[in-house]
């Protein structure tokens, strides 16, 4: 989480910013509390999401609406799962809030189709959201499915934003049944263990496909959370459910922080740090391009006159897009390049597990089938990393297993230009998992 220079919400409110500089092109929502769209801002030439509300000032201009503390908040923060806000224009009695456009699929339309892996990587997302959240002192108070987005990257999104309250302020009306607090109707004000639980009941509805169930007795109390039984090929998910079981606990206080459950799930699955976002950019990408969703990409619309919109279909855009990827990638891979490769397993503790297969020359040729096929390797073995005077890269892996955890570390340099990569696996002898690791460092240095 890092902190923006913004030291105000009025970013577009000048002149050049005004509410003419955006051009509506395709209404995404429509609520009680909000209007959304997607538009076009004109000065930069890029998509934006136009959230029509209530405005933030009173009659004699002065920022009395409490909602401007938390959107302030969110304006200072710079978080992948987060949009950006960009700003707020006034618009006689309504105000306009302009954030990133996020494109992807919401997490509801995705349920059944995710692996095990990419349930983990989704964990971790909003996990780390959430500990962001905390840090910030707002609360979402509508955290679901709907409210999730997996982008084109693969990263998680948190959408709906506005309706967000201060810790301890009164929480917006919004909730959405089976993922909201069992205490959320009760006690209006808002904390932080409100959002806990919706992220721990969003994590059981991702192994279970059901939310989780409050059990009461006779005199309607409740006395208890029922999980439902999750499906036998996701064993390997079962941290996960028990990470989730604590966030929704019945009792708001025994609800661990964001940051315990996050170094939790860290260290529950060290093993999988280098499954990478591909899966899920790939079933994204895949779903956009099979729904053929309408897109807006041109219309001369003002803002009070939301009716002339011109649609074209993603598929008219998409082979253009993909051909442009096929290109890039494959000038990446078809670049001649030679290399010198070391590998250092010295500091290996005598107590590590291995593969059978594991050595030195193993590492190495992992970790060269994971480069591009135009890589060139010159042998260059027991000989420490240099920059030779024909530009030939030095690449040196490092393998260091102490205490049950692998570190796997690279350098790669490339005449003046140096590069460091990391990643930690569980101490295993799964070849499978040692591949995986070693290939996804080859590929970081040919993608750098």
């Amino acid at each position: 989480m890092r902190l923006k220079s913004f030291t105000s919400l009025k970013l577009l409110s000048n002149e050049a910013g005004s509410v003419t500089r955006l051009t509506l092109l395709e209404r995404l929502g429509l609520g009680p509390q909000a209007e959304v769209w997607l538009a076009r801002d004109q000065l930069l030439g890029r998509l934006v999401t136009v959230k029509k509300v209530t405005a933030f000032e009173d009659g004699e201009g002065n920022q009395g609406d409490e909602r401007i503390k938390s959107l302030r908040a969110r304006v200072e923060v710079d978080h992948p799962a987060i949009p950006t806000l960009f700003g707020a224009i006034p618009h006689g009695d309504q105000s306009w809030l302009v954030s990133e456009y996020v494109e992807g699929i919401a997490l509801s339309q995705l349920v059944g189709e995710l692996s095990p892996e990419s349930i983990c990587a989704i964990a971790k997302d909003l996990l780390s959201a959430l500990r962001c959240l905390e840090c910030l002192s707002l609360v979402h108070g509508d955290l679901s499915p709907n409210n999730v987005v997996i982008d084109l990257n693969g990263q998680v999104r948190l959408l709906d934003f506005e309706s967000c309250s201060r810790v301890g302020e009164a929480l917006s009306s919004s909730a959405t049944i089976g993922f909201s607090a069992p205490e959320r109707h009760a006690k209006r004000a808002g904390l932080p263990t409100v959002d806990t639980w919706s992220v721990g009941a969003i994590l059981i509805w991702l192994v279970t496909q059901r939310t989780p169930e409050i059990v009461v007795d006779d005199a309607r109390q409740p006395v208890s959370v029922s999980i439902g039984t999750a499906a036998p090929a996701a064993d390997i998910l079962g941290d996960v459910i028990n990470i989730a079981a604590a966030a929704t606990r019945l009792d708001p206080s025994l609800r661990p922080c964001a940051a315990d459950l996050e170094d939790r799930l860290s260290r529950s699955y060290r093993w999988l740090e280098p499954v990478n976002r591909s899966v899920l950019s790939a079933l994204v990408s895949s779903r956009l391009a099979s729904d053929g969703e309408e897109v807006a990409v041109s219309s001369e619309l003002d803002v009070d006159k939301p009716g002339r919109t011109r649609r074209l279909r993603t598929l008219l855009i998409l082979p253009a897009l993909c051909l442009l990827s096929a290109l890039s990638l494959f000038s990446l891979s078809w670049e001649e390049r030679a290399y010198s490769l070391h590998v250092d397993t010295t500091r290996l503790s005598p107590a590590t597990l291995l593969p059978e297969t594991f050595s030195p020359r193993w590492v190495g040729a992992v970790f060269s089938k994971g480069l591009p096929p135009r890589w060139t390797s010159i042998e260059n073995e027991g000989v420490a990393p240099q920059v030779p005077s024909d530009g030939v890269s030095v690449i040196a892996v490092n393998v260091n297993c102490q205490q049950g955890v692998c570190e796997l570390l690279t350098e790669y340099a490339r005449g003046s230009k140096r590069a460091l990569g990391h990643t930690v696996i569980v101490d295993t002898s799964d070849e499978r998992i040692w591949r995986a690791a070693i290939t996804n460092l080859a590929q970081s240095i040919a993608a750098d």
